[in-house]
């Protein structure tokens, strides 16, 4: 069994949690059935459709929202390999796998959008933690580039003996 210098999940940052959206959801529901009921009241029908509209977009949104922070990124450092292993909130899967001698972290600090930060070898480039906080891109460059350096000196080491 190879050595693994680094087996990282990234994953979008959640904002509410499942028992908070109920609680949004039915703070929201309730404040649209009062508001529709007044508006029925005085003769303005239409407009409670449109409230029961407007929570109904809104439910979809939130449930889109959850269904995107089940992303997923996996990176794994090995003497042999850099694997990339992307999951998207469908559950589409993609896979990338590096020679971890050649592999390299490229960092734009100036970036922000989803390739600040990438794993390439050659011509070929694969970004990683687009959901990441520029912080946080940060720490991960340095501890993918060090696992990546420590694959490197392995290999090396292990081809003289």
């Amino acid at each position: 069994m190879p050595t693994v210098y680094l087996d990282a999940v990234l994953e979008p940052p959640r904002s509410l949690t499942p028992r908070g959206f109920s609680r949004v959801m039915t703070i929201f529901g309730g404040m649209s059935l009062l508001f529709g009921l007044l508006f029925l009241s005085i003769g303005a029908w239409p407009v409670m459709g449109f409230m029961g509209l407007e929570f109904l977009a809104l439910w979809m949104v939130f449930r889109l929202s959850f269904r995107a922070q089940t992303a997923r990124t996996y990176v794994r450092v090995t003497a042999e390999a850099v694997d990339v292993r992307k999951v998207d909130g469908w559950g589409r899967e993609r896979r990338a796998r590096l020679a971890a001698h050649f592999a390299r972290v490229e960092l734009d600090r100036a970036a922000h959008g989803p390739n600040a930060l990438r794993v390439a070898a050659s011509n070929r480039a694969y970004a990683v933690g687009e959901f990441l906080t520029p912080r946080e891109r940060e720490t991960f460059a340095r501890r993918l580039a060090q696992a990546i350096s420590d694959a490197r000196r392995e290999r090396h080491t292990g081809d003289e003996q």
